[in-house]
């Protein structure tokens, strides 16, 4: 088991006291898998991604790699956000090899950066800057620096949201791919749950906050995946009814909060001024 997620809680202090974002999550996830987070906005995803890549700290639980504690981060555990987050002043090789730097010779990691981007098909773009690129392909030049670190697990939050749906299309065809060839272990947070199912082993439903697993689904579907299969759109329904009632919950929490801040409005005497302490 290469990670081990056990009974992990996270709680965030506000204005109104304690907020718990995470309760209770338990996740095994062996080598090589590709496993999805789907839920509510709010339900956790991302806080739990930034737990495992040791960004911040559990409340309550353990998380285990390989046997040993995560309590901090590590290159054997790198993110992608839904930034790609690319360094303007490099160019695109540079860019790649950034990671490597300390690491190894110029002439093994330019080797190195030279053939993650032929993996990503930017060959010919490695001299490129970033301002010149598409959003899609940055979000290839984010991959390939990602695995240039070659990572025990690659952690990607929504790294496809911002994209339109032809290059998204391309993006889940290519990462499939370079998922099938590296076999990387992969945490995808996603909002779009036919992205979850083309692209998961296993996708794991999570309930309206606090973040729980609601459900498990094992995508038991041939590789590559088309997003318009009767396979995927058949777990895709599957998926999005579990999530229904939760998103409903969610929604139903953010117009109640509205409605008691407007309600508090309406009943504060007229002429009072909160901003001038009387």
């Amino acid at each position: 088991m290469i990670l081990s997620i056990e009974s992990v809680s996270k709680e965030f202090d506000a204005q109104a006291g304690k907020i718990k974002v995470l309760d209770e999550i338990s996740i095994q996830i062996k080598a090589g898998e590709f496993v999805c987070l789907v839920g509510p906005s709010g339900c956790g995803k991302t806080t739990l991604l930034n737990i495992i890549a040791g960004l911040e700290r559990s409340t309550g639980g353990q998380l285990h790699q390989n046997g040993k504690e995560i309590t901090e981060p590590g290159s054997d555990r790198v993110v992608i956000f839904q930034e790609a987050a690319l360094f303007p002043w490099l160019n695109v090789i540079q860019n790649v090899e950034f990671g490597l730097i300390n690491r190894m010779e110029a002439k093994k990691r330019r080797k190195i950066a030279r053939a993650l981007l032929h993996l990503v098909h930017l060959g010919r773009f490695e001299k490129a800057y970033i301002h010149q690129l598409s959003g899609g392909m940055k979000s290839r030049v984010a991959i390939a620096r990602a695995l240039a670190l070659n990572p025990s697990i690659l952690l990607m939050d929504e790294p496809f949201a911002a994209l339109d749906a032809q290059t998204r299309d391309i993006l889940h065809e290519e990462i499939q791919a370079i998922w099938a060839q590296s076999k990387q272990t992969i945490i995808f947070v996603t909002h779009n749950v036919r992205e979850a199912v083309r692209l998961g082993n296993r996708v794991f439903v999570f309930t309206a906050r606090p973040g729980k697993i609601k459900k498990e689904f094992r995508i038991d579907l041939p590789r590559p995946r088309d997003i318009n299969s009767e396979g995927v759109v058949m777990y895709a329904k599957l998926i999005q009814q579990e999530l229904r009632e939760e998103i409903e919950k969610f929604l139903k929490e953010e117009v109640d909060r509205e409605w008691s801040l407007k309600k508090t409005d309406l009943l504060r005497p007229a002429g009072t001024d909160l901003g001038s302490g009387i």
